[in-house]
């Protein structure tokens, strides 16, 4: 882990009152809520343990939400419904029948949180659209998806032109600015219907709502799968919570939530954690 002794490193600042709060608050907001989105960065290992201790503080308290992943593609959910209902299901058949990514994604970053919620009785979703899935999108726009689909997801219901904008730059930024200009606008579309596909998994849950475990981008609140939550439950309750890791020359919590489309904000509470010494991401679109 680097920059552990960066002054932010365990704060939880509550975005919505723009203030510093504590575990036992965002604890309680997270009962509190219908729906529970929680982010992270995908390999850094302090942020699963932060969800962790998120689904432990749930089961502790006879909550018992179903858990959506971003990690399990939704053309298996029918087969997970299946294992789960049958009984016994343990992490290792979840990710078998799941066919998770192990490698990519870091199995021993997510078994805890599938150990956790098979303890605690937590149902379990896959949630994501599959890569082959977004990939169409990305060549051949939403009707990919097939007909009627993204109506019924509601994809363009909350879409704006400022969140265009934001989506746009996070993808191009996050390619190391690389990507072909007539790429990009396919991504766009392709990240969007992630984001319904992932809120439609949350959906229905049963009487003590839904978590979602997914990137931080996912769960932002101004672009993200709140948007789609909001479209389809308008009276439900969403809590957005980005798990961030601190930058060196920022010290400001304020920070890092700007650049917020339509006046959103981008989460409701944030936790910020150490940086994981991960290699250059963008080392691999540098010439050789």
């Amino acid at each position: 882990m680097l920059l552990s002794d960066h002054p932010l490193v365990g704060t939880i600042w509550d975005a919505r009152a723009g203030r510093n709060d504590t575990r036992k608050a965002l604890f309680a907001a997270l009962r509190a809520a219908r729906y529970r989105l929680l982010g992270e960065v995908h390999d850094n290992p302090d942020h699963h343990d932060f969800q962790l201790e998120c689904l432990v503080s749930l089961g502790e308290g006879g909550i018992r939400p179903a858990v959506a992943f971003e990690q399990f593609d939704r053309e298996f959910d029918p087969a997970l419904q299946q294992l789960l209902a049958a009984g016994g299901a343990t992490a290792e058949a979840v990710a078998n029948t799941t066919n998770f990514d192990r490698k990519n994604w870091g199995w021993d970053l997510y078994r805890p949180l599938i150990d956790a919620a098979l303890r605690y009785g937590m149902p379990l979703r896959a949630a994501n659209l599959s890569r082959p899935a977004a990939s169409r999108v990305v060549k051949a726009g939403l009707d990919a998806l097939g007909e009627g689909r993204a109506s019924a997801l509601r994809i363009d219901a909350a879409w704006s032109e400022a969140r265009d904008h934001v989506l746009r730059e996070i993808i191009v930024e996050g390619h190391c600015h690389a990507l072909p200009e007539s790429i990009v606008p396919g991504m766009v579309l392709a990240q969007r219907a992630r984001d319904a596909t992932l809120a439609e998994a949350l959906l229905d849950p049963g009487p003590d709502g839904a978590v979602l475990i997914a990137g931080n981008g996912h769960v932002r609140r101004d672009i993200g799968v709140p948007l789609y939550l909001r479209q389809a439950r308008p009276d439900e309750s969403i809590l957005s919570i980005g798990l961030l890791e601190v930058e060196a020359d920022m010290t400001d919590p304020a920070e890092y939530l700007a650049g917020a489309a339509g006046g959103n904000a981008q989460y409701d509470f944030v936790w910020f954690s150490p940086r994981w010494d991960r290699p250059d991401p963008c080392e691999k679109f540098k010439p050789r």
